[in-house]
C-alpha cells in the first residue's frame, strides 16, 4: 500500500506547474511522504520563489481531521470568529471548490481547500500583495486533476 500512496503522490508532484504567477518552482524542496496508515497520511509539497522574498507552497494532505476542521468554518453559517473583533478569514471558492482564506500579517495568506471527502489542498503566500493575486496562482492548479489521482468524488 505503502509504494502506491508514494506513487500517486510522485504523480501528483509532477502534475503540479513549473512555475506559477512568476515563481519558480524548487524541486530540491519537493517532498512526497506518507505514514504508511492506508490512505491517511499522505503529504505531497512543492514550493515556488522568486528568488527575492515572494514564496508560494503548495500542499495536498490526505488527513480526515485537517479536513473536518476546515468542513466546521464551511457548513457552519453561524460561526464567528472571536480575535478581538476582528475577521481574519472568510469562506470564498477556487475553480468551483469551497475554501477557506485566512491572512496573517506575519505569515501572510493560507488558502485551504477540500478536495473530496479526506483531502485538503492548502496554498501558503508569503508576500502576496493582497488575496486576489494569491487566488490567482491558486487556480494555476490542477484541483479537478489532484482529485481525480487521489481517487476522491
Amino acid at each position: 500500500m505503502l509504494g502506491v500512496e508514494m506513487e500517486i503522490g510522485q504523480k501528483i508532484l509532477k502534475s503540479l506547474p513549473e512555475s506559477i504567477s512568476g515563481l519558480k518552482k524548487n524541486a530540491e524542496s519537493d517532498q512526497v511522504t506518507s505514514t504508511g496508515w492506508g490512505w491517511a497520511g499522505l503529504t505531497i509539497q512543492r514550493q515556488y520563489a522568486d528568488g527575492n522574498d515572494k514564496e508560494l507552497t503548495v500542499t495536498v494532505v490526505n488527513n480526515a481531521a485537517l479536513l473536518s476542521a476546515v468542513n466546521l468554518y464551511l457548513s457552519n453559517g453561524g460561526y464567528s470568529q472571536t480575535t478581538g473583533g476582528k475577521q481574519d478569514w472568510k469562506q470564498t471558492k477556487v475553480k468551483g471548490n469551497r475554501a477557506v482564506i485566512e491572512y496573517d500579517e506575519n505569515s501572510g495568506y493560507k488558502l485551504t481547500v477540500p478536495v473530496g471527502q479526506s483531502s485538503v489542498l492548502v496554498y501558503e503566500g508569503v508576500n502576496f500583495k493582497d488575496e486576489s493575486e494569491l487566488m490567482t496562482a491558486a487556480n494555476a492548479v490542477d484541483i479537478a486533476g489532484i482529485k481525480k489521482m487521489l481517487g476522491e468524488k
